[in-house]
Parts: structure tokens; sequence; C-alpha cells
């Protein structure tokens, strides 16, 4: 126990440190106020500072104490200001080696996020599953649900909705997943033939499925200061006019920044301004400091005429194998629904059953409750083992999600980085997979939300040890 609260403390003063809430020249807490402040032994809070000091974040003064050295490494990045265009995007090779080391058990995948599987939550579904199937659900297959069961769309909105904002049910279709809400939303929308605006570095999904469907996309590079980027935005719509802007406002920026509300307003009215579809991948469940993240939906009124979508699924907070997603649709949830009746089978009716039972006797809530503390502790497990590379790369602090952008100086490709781990069977997500300019060949993706099992602890510190013997070779 003393043990993690070391590590939860390091991590603790190394994240202030670095996002700039402690400044150069900002002194922190003596030995025993640390200690009193933080409920932990004078060895460990002596413990911590010296850690701090060893990896040259915090400097010792005879008689005066602990202060932040230099200047704080954290900064908002822009990654370049030219569009990419999808005739050149990345060619495939790279980014089927990192997929298909998803599938190969000998290699750790990094690379792969997925946070569902930090719990085991099997208990939980085959108590709900053998609880629904006594209520026929199959039966219920005979009603014609096109939008999804009416007690999980009403349940939804519920969870949904917070304190200044309701979810209107009959604005939610349920889906089977992302990966089916955003091609319903490109379908129904009339976006296959049309240019599509994506974020650039956006979810992996994302740029898989524009490729798929053969759309033809423009990618935006994040910019250090949101007003840039609507100002990229509209630079190029005016340019080479795009009919939708597909986004992640959260957990996606590779230094962790979250788009706060007034970056949210200002996209929304600029994208009501230009008549452009706003369709958002949103994935605020994943939190685990602060508040839930608002969507987009928040910020629309039924004075706005352009249609937006947000879409979400449980793949992420439940289990991998749970096919279940939803779309919230604004000025367009009958073309959606025609869509899906169209298109697409109902998802599967126990499946709803289950998640609406999950989520009305509170399971959902307290699963989440699980899953953000697991998350948070992994996150800081893997900032202490990662300590060593401080100095070296940058690493950001992060307030949610599953996974961390790592940046390696400037001489230094990922993607070489990635094919020396791979002969560790340790596998990364380069920056190319994402965005391909230059300047993001030095970023790279890992995740720390998997089983946190003596696999990953050894892998993570593979992944240390090649990683500084590449910066020296």
């Amino acid at each position: 126990m003393a043990e993690f609260k070391y590590r939860q403390l390091f991590s603790y003063y190394q994240q202030l440190i670095s996002n700039g809430e402690l400044l150069p020249g900002d002194k922190l807490p003596s030995v025993r106020a640390l200690s009193k402040h933080h409920d932990v032994s004078i060895s460990t809070a002596t413990k911590v500072l010296s850690e701090l000091e060893k990896v040259t974040l915090i400097h010792a003064k005879p008689k005066s104490g602990y202060f932040v050295n230099g200047e704080s490494k954290f900064k908002a990045h822009s990654y370049g200001s030219d569009v990419i265009y999808k005739r050149d995007l990345h060619a495939l090779p790279l980014a089927q080696s990192v997929q298909y080391s998803f599938n190969d058990e000998s290699i750790l995948p990094l690379s792969c996020t997925g946070p569902s599987t930090v719990l085991d939550n099997e208990t939980l579904l085959n108590k709900l599953h053998r609880k629904v199937l006594t209520k026929r659900p199959y039966r219920l297959k005979q009603d014609n649900f096109e939008a999804g069961l009416p007690d999980l769309r009403s349940t939804l909105a519920q969870h949904l909705s917070c304190n200044d904002f309701s979810y209107a049910s009959e604005n939610i279709l349920i889906t089977h997943g992302r990966s089916d809400a955003l091609s319903l939303a490109m379908i129904s929308l009339g976006l296959l033939q049309k240019r599509v605006a994506i974020e650039a570095p956006c979810s992996f999904f994302i740029n898989a499925n524009m490729a798929q469907l053969q759309i033809d996309t423009v990618a935006i590079p994040m910019q250090a200061n949101y007003a840039d980027e609507i100002a990229l935005l509209d630079k190029v719509y005016q340019v080479e006019p795009f009919s939708a802007y597909v986004f992640n406002p959260n957990f996606n920026d590779p230094t962790g920044r979250l788009l706060h509300d007034q970056d949210k307003k200002a996209l929304v009215a600029w994208a009501q301004a230009r008549d452009v579809v706003l369709i958002e991948y949103d994935r605020g469940e994943l939190y685990f400091s602060g508040m839930r993240p608002k969507s987009i939906m928040h910020f629309l009124t039924a004075r706005d005429k352009t249609p937006a979508i947000s879409i979400g699924d449980f793949s992420d907070t439940i289990s991998f194998s749970f096919s279940l997603g939803y779309m919230v649709c604004h000025q367009c949830i009958e073309l959606c629904l025609f869509t899906k009746h169209i298109t697409v089978e109902k998802p599967d009716m126990a499946s709803q059953m289950m998640l609406n039972e999950m989520i009305r006797s509170l399971e959902y809530r307290k699963l989440l409750t699980r899953l953000r503390k697991a998350m948070w502790q992994q996150y800081t497990e893997t900032l202490f083992i990662l300590r060593p590379l401080v100095g070296y790369i940058d690493i950001p602090t992060i307030s949610g999600g599953p996974c961390l952008w790592l940046k390696l100086p400037h001489s230094k490709s990922s993607e070489i980085l990635f094919k020396r781990l791979i002969k560790h069977n340790v596998a990364i997500a380069p920056g190319k997979m994402f965005l391909t300019n230059a300047e993001f060949d030095n970023y790279f993706r890992i995740t720390f939300a998997l089983p946190w099992q003596p696999r990953m602890v050894q892998g993570l510190n593979t992944l240390v040890q090649e990683t500084l013997r590449f910066l020296e070779s």
C-alpha cells in the first residue's frame, strides 16, 4: 500500500508540474507538510520529493526547501497548418501491421485502446442475460422497434442527461456500435458522394470507415489555439467546400486537451453558419478526473437547422463483445431512422434488454465507477513506469480516455520504433497511422487500459528500455 501511495503522489506532482499548475520557481510542500496533507508517512513523503528531484523536475535549496525546475514542459501543440487530402493519405501496410498485431496472442497490443478489458464483467453479463431470457426477448423481436427498444431509449436519455440539459428519447437510435452509427450517418445525410472533413489526428476507426466507404476526405490538423483550428476549417471550406466535419472532442488530442464548452459553442456556431453537418464521436464516459465532458448536443437548439449527430457505444465500457451503440440525432432523426430501417438489421433484442436493465438498476453506474478508478490507477502506474523517459520525450497530462500520446525528438521516427518493438512482441501505434505530415512521424500512441497483468508491466518496461536505446542510437 505504501508503495502504491508513493507512486500516486509521484504521478500527482509530476502532473502538476507538467501541466503548468506548478510553475518554475514554485515551492513544493515540505516533507512534513506533504506527509500531513496526503496522510502518508515521512519516509513516503521523502521518497516522493527525492524521486522528483532525481528526474530533474525539482531541485532542493539548502534550508529553503524544494522548488520546481526550468520551464513547464507541457504545451499545447499544433500538428501542422497544411490540410491532408485523401489522395495523400498514407498507404495501408503500416496500419495493417498494427491491426494484425491486435490479433496475435504473442504480441502485447499497447497500440489497442480497449478500456473495457480492464474489468472482467462476464459474471454481471451472464447474470443479466439469464434475467432477460425470462422475459422472452426473442418474442419481442416480432415487434417493430426499428429505433431500438423504447425502454432502453428512454433509460439512455435519462442516463445521458444532466442538470442543465435533457436528452429526448425520440432523438436516440440504438445501433450495433460506433462503426454502424457512423455508416448510418454517412448514408442518411447523403455524404457518400460529398467531401467530408475529419479532425487530424482522429480515431483510427474513423479513418478506416472513411476509407472503406471511399469518401473524399480532407484532414484538418489540430491547432494549439482552438480559434486557429476553426479559422483553418473555414479557410479550407472557402477554397474547397465540404459537407460534414467528423471529430472527437474528448480525450483525442495528443496533448490531452479537452475541448472546453466555449470551444464547442464556437464550433457549433461556425457549422450552423456554414451549413456543415457535425458528427461527433463521444467518448465522454471515459473521464476519470473532473466532470463528464459535454456533448455538442448540449449546445444545439431548435433554432439550429443544420443536422448534427453524436455517436457513442458500449464496447469501451462494458465489453468488446457487447455490440451496442447509439446515435443522438439533431434535425435528422427521420432520415436516420428510414436509413436504419432499409439498410441494417435491428440490434440484438436480448442485449438491448440487458443494457436497459444494467442502466436502470444502477449496475452500469457502479461499473463505470469501478472502470474509472481502475483506469486512473493504471494511468498512475504507467506514468511511474515511464518516469525514466521524462526529459527525453514529452508525456502529456490527461483527465480521461484509455491512451497516451508520446512525442519523440523530431529526428526520431515512431515507425522505426514500432518495428524495433515488434521484435520484442510489443506493439505501439505510430503517428503515421493518424496523420501523415512529417511533423507527426515522431508521435506514437500507447494504451494503459488493458488487463493489468505481469505481461503488461513487462511490456511497458520493454517499451521504456527500447525507447531509451532507440534515442541513443
